[in-house]
């Protein structure tokens, strides 16, 4: 047996397909479980509305959980080396640009199908705001805040709002019908964001700066659990507005979750669910 990257000991020793498994296997899943919500939600959509609509979810949600990991878990002060905290944040910074611009993209189609379908009303115009807000922020993070960490931590802040204020616009157009429903609706977007976002950083930021550069390896794991600790909440909330959801959509009973193919989608969610969670758990006895 031998430690992998994570400083936890393999039965597999420390082949590069073993190491890293696990996290990949949680970013696939999370992008799976989020397809198959977004088919369930827009059944009777275009293949491309659908498409585009869970591009946008996935894009504001990466950069809504990992603006958060930015601002709220990330401590510059914990690096010893100077030239390793920059290299965490140039992972992340290329990673930001990405989803920024995804979210963007995606964002322009969605309204432009919205208002194919319906006229263009005052929550479509709120996340063209929202939208139009991230990237005039985004391009001040970039080129001028004069190399001030103060000016570009307010700014990330600034943008995790916006970005989060873009995941209510989307959770209204979702739903429209009462203020319960919306915040039923953003909670369950909202932690999907926090878990995605972890996760891409974890994959992206986490393991490839342990590899490359494994003096880094005490802050990046201390980061990695903090933000380990969310994962339950975060499930938890998952279950219990996905219950409510698929209770106001076909109901809860087995004939409806058995015999049509919204139950069949919602089954593939509840099993990725439970799959995560497995994972969660293993990896909180591995800590232990």
């Amino acid at each position: 047996m031998e430690e992998n990257e994570n400083g936890e000991v393999s039965r597999f020793g420390r082949s590069p397909f073993t190491k890293g498994l696990q996290p990949r296997v949680v970013l696939g899943l999370l992008f799976g479980g989020s397809l198959a919500g977004i088919w369930v939600t827009h059944i009777a959509d275009t293949l491309e509305n659908r498409i585009v609509t869970w591009l946008l979810v996935v894009s504001v949600g990466v950069l809504v959980g990992g603006l958060y990991w930015r601002v709220a878990l990330f401590d510059r002060s914990t690096f010893n080396n100077l030239e390793y905290c920059r290299y965490v944040q140039n992972r992340w910074e290329r990673i930001e640009a990405v989803a920024v611009w995804g979210a963007i993209l995606s964002g322009t189609a969605y309204v432009t199908f919205s208002m194919s379908n319906d006229p263009f009303g005052i929550v479509d115009l709120a996340l063209a705001i929202a939208l139009i807000c991230a990237l005039a922020i985004w391009g001040g993070i970039r080129w001028y805040t004069d190399g001030s960490t103060r000016r570009r931590t307010v700014l990330r802040a600034s943008l995790l709002l916006v970005a989060f204020g873009s995941l209510g616009s989307f959770a209204w157009l979702e739903t429209g019908t009462s203020p319960f429903n919306w915040i039923v609706r953003l909670g369950h977007v909202g932690a999907f964001s926090l878990w995605i976002g972890g996760a891409v950083w974890h994959n992206f930021v986490v393991l490839p700066t342990i590899r490359t550069r494994p003096g880094t390896a005490s802050p990046v794991k201390s980061q990695a659990q903090k933000f380990r600790r969310h994962l339950p909440i975060i499930i938890v909330l998952l279950a219990v507005s996905g219950a409510y959801q698929t209770d106001r959509l076909i109901g809860l009973s087995a004939p409806a979750l058995l015999q049509s193919l919204l139950g069949h989608l919602i089954i593939l969610k509840l099993l990725i669910l439970v799959v995560l969670t497995g994972l969660v758990i293993a990896s909180y006895k591995r800590a232990n």
